[in-house]
């Protein structure tokens, strides 16, 4: 259950950090008809309930050569106990996972991957996911291009 109580300014607040995490207290203040105090005060509540659990960098993937980035469905075994857990500590631990969630419906994961090159996502979806023997299947899809990040 959610006990954290948000008003239109907490929303407010959060489309403001949503659209840029490094925003000052001051521009925020403009943005969202605060005053700084005020906007700094409720940004750390945000964060002291978990409603914000961090800050992070929007990454350029071709910037650092990684031209290809593709989602993959994931599809586990039913009969195998542990397989979920084993196939979770994989992908946590690998470097080109850029996000991992857990998913309802006749799949279980839904992975964004970044390669270099064609060749490596092929190792990554084969040699590290299709011959995993945890996963029944994979479905793979190339990102054409990003319309909406955050």
């Amino acid at each position: 259950m959610n006990d954290i109580q948000l008003d239109r300014m907490d929303a407010r607040i959060i489309l403001a950090l949503r659209k840029n995490g490094r925003i000052s207290h001051q521009q925020m203040s403009t943005q969202v008809g605060l005053s700084p105090s005020q906007c700094l005060r409720r940004v750390k509540r945000l964060e002291e309930t978990g409603v914000i659990r961090g800050y992070t960098a929007v990454i350029d993937e071709s910037k650092l050569g990684n031209d290809v980035n593709a989602w993959i469905i994931v599809t586990l075994h039913r009969n195998k106990p542990g397989a979920r857990e084993r196939v979770a500590l994989l992908l946590k631990n690998r470097p080109w996972v850029r996000l991992a969630t857990g998913i309802t419906g006749d799949v279980d994961f839904m992975i964004r991957v970044a390669a270099p090159r064609m060749a490596d996502f092929t190792k990554i979806l084969v040699d590290e996911l299709s011959c995993n023997p945890d996963v029944s299947s994979t479905q793979s899809f190339i990102c054409l291009d990003e319309i909406v990040g955050n």
